[in-house]
């Protein structure tokens, strides 16, 4: 093949073997992984695996798994390094492996039909992937009510040590009604059919939950759960008095939990398709799993968010330091009489002075200026002179902190 003679003659020189060799062994290999993956989809012809979106899936679940891992993981870093882990971490964890496990088990059904309309999937099939798909669908209702209660027990921990008893009893309800909620759904899942045994054998004599209204139900009781969880933090963080800037950045960062409703009515589009259409639910799995890894992410970046923050904060001072003032538009020249290194000190609950000035001499020994409440305190006077954009000179006195 010749475009693989310059690839075959850089492989030569590394490793020193024929070049009909190297070339033959690289061809047979890149011809081995073509038909592997050309026969994905097991008892299938080549044309009916060519038209699945078999690719698709595992790069969508396979992609997202290991974004979502990272994140939480990091999460876990630095709660660990912090104060320690809590319950919502824990949650966070269970959360990310039910995760994985649901991703697992989409990119399992692809090799027996999922990716496919109905019609196209091998009938040999059939009950390889009712059961592999019966699998997913707890695991799935169950798993995403996890980083919903991540989310709950961080406000909790927001609100510790506050007179909210109200919000913290909405809060505990809303917990107990999630998880319920979830957990009743992911056994109406195990429990769809008469015997339970249809439920993985569709061969089976029995009869099973009309699945249009009862995927219809599980699709309103996730939205309606998404909704409230995403909406109940923002009263609190509305009334909260800080910086305009850092409570909009709040906001936001706990409303990213709506993309997870959409992820989660996008989902429900698709039963439509299902029922009526060709049956093909690809973009049902695709959209359950961006709302499972999303929900993971955005569960954890409440916490991760102040570490983006401070290296941000960082970076912009390095380079201000390198480049100067931002502005570029006045100079300064200013006198001072010492160095001093100056450190907090508390003297109890509600007053804050200075602990220590410590003065560096030019042999590097350091004096302490200020022991106690009965030292000596030294009083330094800096005097700035200022050029404005005319050329002007300004004086800016420390002690009366104005410029004239």
């Amino acid at each position: 093949a010749p475009f693989l003679r310059k690839p075959c003659v850089a492989l030569v020189l590394l490793v020193d073997i024929p070049i009909e060799v190297s070339c033959l062994s690289l061809i047979l290999d890149l011809s081995s992984f073509k038909a592997a993956i050309m026969g994905w989809v097991q008892n299938a012809t080549s044309a009916i695996n060519a038209k699945s979106q078999f690719p698709t899936i595992i790069t969508v679940c396979v992609l997202l798994s290991v974004l979502s891992s990272i994140v939480v993981l990091a999460r876990i870093y630095v709660r660990f390094r912090a104060r320690g882990l809590a319950y919502d971490d824990h949650m966070s964890v269970l959360s990310m492996i039910f995760a994985i496990l649901y991703s697992i088990l989409c990119i399992a059904q692809t090799r027996y039909g999922l990716g496919l309309p109905i019609a196209l999937r091998p009938d040999e099939n059939l009950i390889k992937y009712t059961r592999v798909n019966f699998a997913g669908r707890p695991i799935y209702q169950l798993g995403i009510s996890f980083f919903k209660i991540a989310l709950l027990i961080s406000y909790l921990r927001l609100l510790s040590g506050t007179d909210h008893r109200t919000y913290r009893g909405i809060v505990w309800f809303t917990i107990g009604a999630v998880f319920l909620s979830h957990l009743g759904c992911a056994l109406c899942l195990i429990l769809a059919c008469k015997p339970i045994t249809k439920s993985w054998n569709p061969l089976q004599d029995g009869t099973c939950l009309p699945a249009g209204p009862s995927f219809t139900a599980y699709a309103v009781v996730t939205i309606v759960a998404d909704v409230v969880v995403a909406l109940l933090p923002l009263p609190v963080l509305l009334k909260l008095e800080i910086r305009l800037a850092k409570k909009v950045g709040l906001v936001t960062i706990f409303g990213l939990g709506l993309f997870t409703t959409i992820c989660s009515i996008m989902r429900y589009r698709q039963i439509d398709r299902i029922q009526n259409g060709d049956g093909n639910s690809t973009m049902l799995v695709m959209w359950g799993t961006i709302e499972f890894n999303v929900g993971n992410m955005v569960s954890s970046l409440p916490f991760l968010a102040p570490i983006f923050f401070k290296k941000a904060r960082q970076y912009r001072s390095k380079h201000s330091d390198e480049y100067g003032a931002p502005s570029g538009k006045s100079r300064s020249r200013g006198m001072k009489s010492d160095h001093y290194k100056l450190k907090d000190m508390s003297h109890g609950k509600n007053t804050a002075a200075f602990d220590s000035a410590t003065k560096a001499s030019r042999s590097g020994s350091e004096e302490n200026i200020l022991q106690g409440n009965d030292g000596i305190i030294k009083s330094v006077a800096y005097t700035v002179q200022v050029e404005d954009d005319n050329g002007e000179p300004s004086t800016c006195n420390s002690v009366g902190s104005r410029c004239t």
